[in-house]
């Protein structure tokens, strides 16, 4: 009875205690957020995107490919479109195609580094317009490159043009870094860092493509969403091959190249193979959202984690999706290659996998978890590519300052930090600096982000504009 009464008022407390924290668990006070506007010619804008789609700038592993004209014509177009850039920037040329203007400020200690790289992806699929005419269609500029990352690169130089014929200078030196080959996992940005390593320049504050602001993104909370990559995961890409006699399909071994890798598959294709774990990225953004949620059920979760963790885990485990991923290593099989006939058995078969690293997890470590689980079997394993998962940057002053900029563009909404789960050119600066950021001025549903490496990709000329303004009141904030 005593034993009973004990346990009934423990369980009676630490209810108490879970919705006390519930209902202490309330949005984070931001700072007063009024929209500004600043006039600008808007159909000098819209022209400049438009002329900078119709170059096919479109990137290939075998740079030989790359059609070298068009690649000339737009870094000679970002010269003759902005005069007074290039009139007062140091002008460097790294790599054969990245691009980087420096703009002298009052101090050359913690610059800040605008990036964005101007390469695209293939046509890829049919698309009902031409995918480099740049035209303007319904309130769109349309073609490849327009959300990937031309309208950037576009807002950076058409805000630093702004500000400049306004007369302004810079409290610390503004570097622009442009990259020709980010879409092939290129050397561009790498040799870009190599240089400001060389010359001891370690940036105050770096912005790269990345999140976005979006809808939609936790149970609960309404309204639009900025999310800022303050890390990025690693990524590994490697090739399993099993080799055989080949021969005709009419008298099998009865383990063939492919058997072999569907065995390898099947070892590898287990839930438990990765572990779900916090990173701070996530855990930043879980106790933002969490707090912004109408949803009391959820507020007393996440107020709670210490004690709903498992919970957690076990919905994302079910969910799977964007969710799971923002907390394990994840694995894709991507590539699958036999014989080239149906009758007749491959002499060698290979299928490629593409891991996703979280913070923590290093591809050595993941190379050698693969190692063991597939010990035995008669599979060689080729890394492709990789990098490792960057470090966390810093949520600080200078995370504070793309905050400020975000809420004059977009107005009162939640700003959350974020775990970014592609790659992208700004996880070499984690060498050189702790304050590396990831975000792009757009709104991106779920219709935008498909047509990224899609088809019909397009941006609303509103968000262009928007994304100007965004990239101007950043350049006042420096």
């Amino acid at each position: 009875m005593i034993i009973g009464t004990v346990v009934l008022s423990a369980l009676g407390l630490l209810i108490t205690v879970l919705i006390i924290r519930a209902i202490r668990f309330q949005p984070k006070v931001r700072s007063s957020a009024q929209i500004e506007t600043v006039k600008l010619d808007e159909t000098r804008i819209i022209e400049s995107l438009s002329k900078m789609i119709q170059f096919k700038t479109i990137s290939h592993p075998d740079a030989s490919k790359n059609d070298a004209e068009q690649f000339e014509g737009f870094r000679r177009y970002l010269v003759d479109r902005y005069p007074r850039i290039n009139a007062q920037a140091e002008r460097i040329d790294i790599n054969g195609s990245a691009v980087l203007f420096k703009l002298k400020g009052k101090s050359s200690d913690n610059p800040s580094v605008l990036m964005s790289h101007y390469d695209v992806v293939p046509q890829n699929g049919t698309w009902l317009h031409d995918p480099f005419c740049g035209e303007i269609i319904d309130g769109y500029v349309y073609g490849r490159g327009t959300l990937d990352t031309k309208t950037t690169l576009l807002s950076v130089m058409e805000a630093v043009e702004h500000v400049l014929a306004e007369g302004k200078t810079f409290e610390r030196d503004v570097y622009l870094a442009f990259a020709g080959d980010e879409e092939v996992f290129g050397q561009d940005a790498l040799k870009v860092v190599d240089y400001f390593e060389k010359a001891n320049i370690r940036p105050g504050f770096v912005l790269d493509e990345g999140g976005a602001v979006t809808s939609d993104v936790f149970p609960g909370v309404k309204g639009n969403v900025a999310v800022i990559g303050t890390s990025e995961k690693g990524v590994m890409s490697l090739e399993l091959v099993a080799s055989g006699k080949g021969g005709h399909a009419s008298t099998p071994d009865h383990q063939t190249p492919i058997t072999v890798l569907a065995t390898a598959v099947k070892r590898l294709n287990h839930p438990k193979t990765f572990s779900l774990r916090l990173t701070q990225s996530v855990r930043d953004m879980f106790d933002t959202l969490g707090r912004e949620s109408q949803s009391f059920g959820i507020r007393l979760i996440f107020a709670n984690l210490w004690l709903f963790w498992p919970l957690v885990k076990r919905l994302a485990l079910k969910r799977g999706g964007q969710l799971l991923s923002l907390m394990k290593t994840t694995q894709a099989f991507t590539m699958m290659q036999g014989s080239e006939a149906v009758n007749v058995l491959p002499s060698e078969a290979r299928i490629g996998v593409n891991y996703r690293l979280l913070t923590g997890e290093t591809q050595a470590e993941v190379l050698e978890r693969i190692t063991k689980k597939l010990k035995g079997l008669p599979v060689s394993i080729h890394t492709l590519y990789g990098s490792d998962p960057t470090p966390v940057s810093q949520v600080d002053e200078s995370y504070q300052m793309l905050e400020q900029a975000i809420q004059k563009t977009f107005g009162d909404l939640c700003i959350t930090p974020y775990l970014m789960m592609a790659t992208t050119d700004s996880r070499h600066y984690h060498r050189i600096s702790d304050h590396v950021y990831r975000f792009s001025p757009l709104y991106m549903g779920k219709d935008a982000l498909k047509s990224i490496h899609g088809v019909e990709e397009k941006v609303p000329v509103e968000d262009v504009i928007r994304c100007v303004r965004c990239y101007i009141h950043l350049l006042d904030a420096l």
